[in-house]
C-alpha cells in the first residue's frame, strides 16, 4: 500500500445559479475517480450523495453555492460547500417520514462520521467528513 497523500481540490462556482449543481457533482465524480481509492462498497456513492445533499441545500435555502471543496486526508474525504446565504446555520428537522422534503441533513448525519458549519465571507460553509479507503493509486 502506498502512503496516502493529503490532497485538496477546489471548484469556484462564481455566481450562484442552478447550473452549479451539475457542475459541482461532475467535479466530485471526477475528483473521486482521479483519487482512485479502493472504495469499499458504497463509499464513493455515500460521498456523492452527501455532496449532492449539501449542494442542493445551498440552492434551496440560500442564493446558491459559491464554492465546493474536497479534501482527502488519510482514510477520509471532507466535502465542503460554501454558500452566500448569510450565517444562518442549517438545522436537522424532526424526522417526519410522511414529508417529501427535509430529509437531507438526516442523510448527511447518518453517512458522515462528522459534519458541521463554519463561517465564510458573506455566508457559511457546511462540511461533512466521510470514510475513504486508500490504496494504490
Amino acid at each position: 500500500m502506498i502512503a496516502d497523500r493529503s490532497e485538496h481540490r477546489h471548484l469556484d462556482l462564481g455566481t450562484a445559479d442552478n447550473r452549479g449543481l451539475h457542475e459541482g457533482m461532475t467535479f466530485v465524480r471526477r475528483t473521486l475517480a482521479a483519487w482512485n481509492g479502493t472504495a469499499v462498497a458504497g463509499e464513493r456513492e455515500d460521498i456523492l450523495l452527501v455532496a449532492c445533499e449539501l449542494m442542493t441545500n445551498a440552492y434551496t435555502h440560500s442564493p446558491g453555492a459559491t464554492a465546493l471543496d474536497l479534501d482527502r486526508d488519510g482514510g477520509r474525504v471532507t466535502v465542503a460547500v460554501t454558500d452566500s446565504g448569510g450565517p444562518r446555520h442549517p438545522t436537522v428537522r424532526p424526522w417526519s417520514p410522511q414529508e417529501p422534503h427535509g430529509h437531507g441533513l438526516h442523510i448527511v448525519d447518518r453517512l458522515a462520521t462528522t459534519w458541521g458549519v463554519s463561517p465564510a465571507t458573506g455566508g457559511k460553509t457546511v462540511w461533512a467528513r466521510l470514510p475513504w479507503s486508500t490504496g494504490p493509486g
